[in-house]
């Protein structure tokens, strides 16, 4: 149903603008115009006119006095607007977020709202370039992108989402944006400071015991490619394990926390830091370069387990004295550059090409090297060399047969269980893929999984399943069996 007529934006503004003008000193309608066509300029007109124009009125004076009040420190509100103590109304609950512009933070703030179930209805977003006096007072609207004395970026988020039936609700929603932005802030303020990490171990890598030989330079390629916009930097953390009499355990540094990791790893008890017995044993490992995934999904940026990248410092012995560990994600060229191209997996792929024995020209070793450059890049970056060649080799032996073959991996920390189940393409179905993850988390135990489908030109479509598991109750398993 329209509640007011438009037939464009340009008609659209000059209606809000006749019912702002009754709210506002003549002198100052400009300024808030200038704001409006930028708060709406996102919304389709369509959408728009969904709506009363009285309660398209309401929320843009809503924002707009949000904006004037603010000073710089973020702003987050959720309520159920009402005629009576708001002027306008809508079926939703609405969030307002200002907040200093930076990276991440429409993302995060969808994330966390869906996390909590809500179905996003509106959401629009505007990045506004004001001026502001010495006391932060609003001074005037600019044009996107201005500079100058006093002019700073300033991001403004309207949402409306499924409406919250309690105030207890309504408190929760804002506390848990609230909290989110807070870790947005952690992030993105150490940012730089974790790319100068990088760059620290670098330069103590230029000048460690080339003994390594050839992995020494891979490590080195890997941090100049990660730095090479291919890692979202969300935290950074060194530590080392001991072991006494109440077995073993982390100690971090905590004057190294960077991003994220100065909030997940401060003030732990002793039971957090504690180390299962197949964690250690991989954290004991003389290799210079680990890959693992964290343990708790991202509330930033993007819904997923971030990566774990560690380099260690090894002694004169060759064991482990002190780790140094990045939590981030990667950037989306990782999943289309060609694993030939990344440095230290492009060694692993080298490597099981050569073992095979296969001539790279024929049909074994074409099929091989497809294999390899397809397999998803968990795989490629966590599973040993053995382990992945053999993984391989296997997928290479189906020969486009319709056959279901299932591989498994436990991440060395024990939380997942890395699942590759190779399905023929002719009988795969969401109903299939349903019926494939609800057994193996019932077998294995899982309390949440993601899953990536994958079609080719095979005759075999592949699902790739991250189950996220308890090491201390995920039961023995055996592909065969399962």
């Amino acid at each position: 149903m329209t509640f007011f007529s438009a037939s464009g934006k340009s008609d659209f503004h000059q209606q809000l603008q006749e019912a702002l003008a009754r709210h506002v000193e003549p002198e100052a309608l400009p300024r808030l115009m200038r704001f409006a066509e930028q708060f709406f300029a996102i919304a389709p007109l369509e959408e728009l006119q969904e709506n009363r124009l009285g309660d398209l009125e309401g929320s843009t004076l809503s924002a707009w006095r949000l904006l004037e009040a603010f000073r710089g420190e973020p702003v987050v509100r959720v309520f159920n607007p009402d005629y009576e103590q708001h002027g306008w109304q809508s079926a939703h609950s609405v969030v307002q977020v200002l907040h200093p512009d930076m990276p991440f933070l429409v993302d995060s703030v969808r994330m966390a709202l869906n996390r909590r179930g809500h179905s996003i209805h509106t959401l629009q977003n505007s990045v506004l370039s004001v001026r502001r006096g010495a006391d932060g007072e609003l001074l005037d609207i600019l044009p996107r992108g201005a500079e100058g004395d006093g002019v700073r970026d300033e991001a403004l988020m309207y949402l409306e989402i499924d409406r919250c039936a309690s105030a207890a609700e309504l408190r929760d929603r804002q506390q848990l944006l609230g909290e989110v932005l807070g870790e947005v802030r952690l992030a993105v303020g150490d940012f730089p400071a974790m790319q100068e990490q990088v760059q620290r171990l670098l330069d103590y890598l230029a000048h460690a015991d080339g003994a390594q030989g050839d992995e020494l330079n891979e490590v080195r390629a890997f941090f100049t490619w990660l730095l090479d916009s291919h890692f979202t930097f969300l935290g950074y953390e060194e530590f080392r394990v001991v072991e006494d009499a109440h077995g073993a355990r982390v100690e971090y540094d905590e004057a190294s926390l960077l991003g994220l990791s100065r909030q997940l790893r401060s003030g732990l008890s002793e039971a957090q830091r504690g180390i299962e017995p197949a964690a250690l044993a991989f954290l004991r490992e003389p290799c210079l370069l680990s890959f693992a995934k964290a343990s708790q999904p991202s509330h930033v940026h993007r819904a997923a387990y971030p990566d774990l990248v560690s380099l260690r410092v090894l002694d004169e012995q060759g064991q482990v004295v002190r780790e140094c560990r990045f939590l981030g994600l990667y950037t989306s060229t990782l999943y289309t550059e060609s694993v030939t191209h990344i440095p230290y997996v492009r060694h692993k792929v080298a490597e099981i090409l050569e073992r095979s024995g296969f001539d790279r020209h024929a049909h074994l070793g074409k099929e091989l090297a497809q294999v390899l450059e397809v397999l998803p890049r968990d795989e490629l970056f966590q599973t040993p060399e053995d382990a992945l060649y053999e993984t391989a080799i296997a997928i290479v032996q189906i020969q486009e047969r319709n056959k279901l073959r299932l591989f498994l991996r436990q991440d060395p920390y024990g939380h997942f269980v890395y699942c590759l189940v190779y399905v023929p393409r002719d009988h795969y179905s969401t109903e299939i893929r349903v019926k494939i993850q609800n057994l193996l988390m019932e077998r294995l135990n899982a309390s949440d999984c993601e899953f990536w489908t994958y079609f080719s030109e095979s005759v075999l479509a592949r699902v790739q399943l991250i189950l996220r598991v308890d090491p201390r109750s995920v039961p023995a398993f055996d592909a065969r069996e399962l």
